[in-house]
C-alpha cells in the first residue's frame, strides 16, 4: 500500500509540473539493462541495472540482483559519474549500452568463484594481490576468507568505481560482499 502511495503521489507531482518542466524529464536518463546470471546453485538468477534521473549527468544507476524467484539479494546505487563504465555515457541511448556492459556476468573472466580470490598467506596483513590488491569487506578475518575461498562459491564481480570491483559470493541463497579488488585506472 505505502508503495502505491509513493507512486501515486510521484504521479502527481509529475503531472503538476509545466510541460517544459516534463519535456524535460522524458529526455532525461531513463535506462535499464538486464542479465542472466546462471551459477550451478541458481540457473536463473538475473542481475539487472537502472539509471534514471534529469539528465545522465544528474542520474544515479541502481544494480540489483536477483534469485531464480525474482527476490532481490542484493541491491546497491551509485552515482554514474563516479563508475568507470557508467561515466561517459551521455545520453540514455548510451546509458544503455554501458549498463549492459556494467552488468555482464561474463565480463569478469578472472574471478567466476570464490576460490580465484588471491591468497592471504598466514602473518599476512591481507591477502596478496600483487598489482590488483585484494580488500577483504571490513570484519572479514583470514579464517572467514579462507573459508569463503574454500567454498568456491560463484562470484559476482563488478566495476564499483573508477579504480575498483566489488566481489560478491553466493551461498546459502545469499550474496555476501567478499570486498573489493583495485585495478589501475
Amino acid at each position: 500500500m505505502r508503495v502505491f502511495a509513493i507512486a501515486a503521489l510521484a504521479a502527481l507531482v509529475v503531472a503538476c509540473q509545466p510541460a517544459e518542466e516534463r519535456d524535460v524529464m522524458s529526455a532525461g536518463c531513463e535506462a535499464r539493462a538486464a542479465a542472466q546470471w546462471s551459477t550451478e546453485a541458481d540457473p536463473n538468477a538475473s542481475v539487472e541495472a537502472i539509471t534514471t534521473g534529469p539528465d545522465c549527468a544528474r542520474a544515479i544507476a541502481t544494480l540489483i540482483i536477483r534469485n531464480g524467484s525474482g527476490e532481490p539479494l542484493y541491491a546497491m546505487t551509485y552515482n554514474p559519474s563516479q563508475v568507470m563504465t557508467l561515466a561517459q555515457a551521455g545520453d540514455a541511448a548510451a546509458m544503455q549500452a554501458a549498463l549492459a556492459e556494467w552488468i555482464d556476468p561474463g565480463a569478469n573472466t578472472t574471478m567466476q568463484t570464490s576460490s580465484a580470490l588471491p591468497e592471504w598467506p598466514e602473518n599476512a596483513m591481507s591477502p596478496l594481490g600483487g598489482e590488483f590488491p585484494f580488500y577483504p569487506e571490513e570484519g572479514y578475518g583470514r579464517e572467514n576468507y579462507a573459508e569463503v575461498r574454500a567454498a568456491n562459491a560463484p562470484l559476482y564481480c563488478y566495476v564499483q568505481g573508477m579504480e575498483s570491483m566489488a566481489c560478491l559470493a553466493l551461498r546459502e541463497g545469499a550474496l555476501e560482499l567478499v570486498g573489493v579488488q583495485t585495478f589501475p585506472g
